[in-house]
């Protein structure tokens, strides 16, 4: 068991790269989370319109250490209380210190099916109910021709990255009640094979040392000549772990998220039990069934579909949770 754990949880249009090693793919030694830029609401290939997202950090006020930013905005969240919440912007975000192990992607080894939940299934932190664009697209997911990750090359399309040199990821389901989605293209094409739940979340757990007192998640600049934004003029927040675990049998843990949503999801709804009650209802209270998620285009701003109008989930009236965090190519 590690001695201090650091667990940072995406949620909203969060897309990760690598995906899970699969057989024949180079060793990963570190992977990233790339947030889609979209700063004015736009209509998508199907004349939906996408709501303005803003990425952001969001961080229990027990966690934080002087001198502490002044937020952009606050929140009570159902399980860690009392939390800040940073917008950011034209930012890499990266840890200060090196956890103790490399990057791990959690594959039970048995094979996914619709839903977890059965015993000859992969548990629902199995990393792959996270889904991998290359079942999507049926082959590469590569990154836009735009976006070169050895280079430090980020088009316009992106607007925070966030590093992440070790730790374990995994899935994440706080709504338990997710309905199994197909893919289907602009022409109606539906994916053939993939009918399964999507992971509403992904997180990392990053282990440190017993010894390790602080950790600070600081900015830097994504792009030569544009400045980050956010976290105020020291661009950092120093994170201090509790004095012990919840339970006996558990390491000091600090809790936090990053992720890029709408400004209302973040801070009404995010952390809240009542997101996964949520439904989109119309002036009159009535329930509007939302054939699609129409969020999910933005994915298609960082991976390379090759087409127009790349497959977007298909939603029905049961889904209750926009299941935003994806795994590049």
């Amino acid at each position: 068991m590690a001695d201090k754990i650091l667990r940072i949880t995406f949620n909203g249009i969060c897309t990760l790269t690598p995906p899970p090693p699969r057989e024949g793919d180079d060793k990963v030694d570190k992977a990233f989370v790339l947030m889609a830029a979209n700063r004015n609401a736009r209509k998508n290939d199907w004349g939906s319109t996408v709501e303005q997202h803003f990425p952001f950090i969001y961080v229990p006020v027990s966690f934080l250490a002087k001198p502490i930013p002044p937020p952009d905005a606050t929140t009570t969240d159902d399980k860690l209380g009392a939390c800040n919440i940073y917008f950011i912007d034209h930012a890499r975000v990266v840890v200060d210190r090196a956890p103790t192990a490399g990057i791990g992607y959690f594959v039970d080894g048995r094979p996914l099916a619709e839903r977890p939940g059965s015993d000859d299934v992969a548990p629902e932190n199995d990393i792959r109910w996270v889904t991998d664009f290359r079942d999507i697209l049926q082959g590469p997911a590569r990154l836009r021709q735009t976006i070169d990750l050895s280079k430090s090359k980020f088009g316009p399309e992106v607007a925070v990255l966030v590093e992440l040199k070790g730790g374990l990821l995994q899935a994440a389901f706080p709504c338990k009640s997710v309905q199994p989605k197909t893919f289907k293209d602009i022409q109606g094409n539906v994916v053939p094979g993939l009918k399964r739940v999507l992971a509403n979340e992904f997180l990392i757990d990053m282990p440190y040392a017993e010894t390790t007192k602080i950790v600070k998640i600081q900015l830097r600049p994504l792009r030569q000549k544009v400045s980050s934004v956010g976290l105020g003029t020291t661009k950092e927040l120093i994170l201090k772990w509790p004095e012990e675990g919840r339970t006996k049998d558990e390491p000091p843990r600090i809790e936090m998220r990053m992720g890029n949503d709408a400004r209302s999801e973040t801070t009404e709804y995010l952390g809240k039990t009542k997101r996964c009650n949520a439904r989109k209802r119309d002036a009159f209270g009535r329930l509007i069934l939302i054939p699609r998620d129409n969020d999910f285009y933005l994915h298609y701003q960082i991976i390379d579909s090759g087409r127009d109008g790349g497959p977007l989930p298909q939603s029905n009236i049961q889904q209750i949770h926009i299941d935003g965090c994806k795994v590049g190519g």
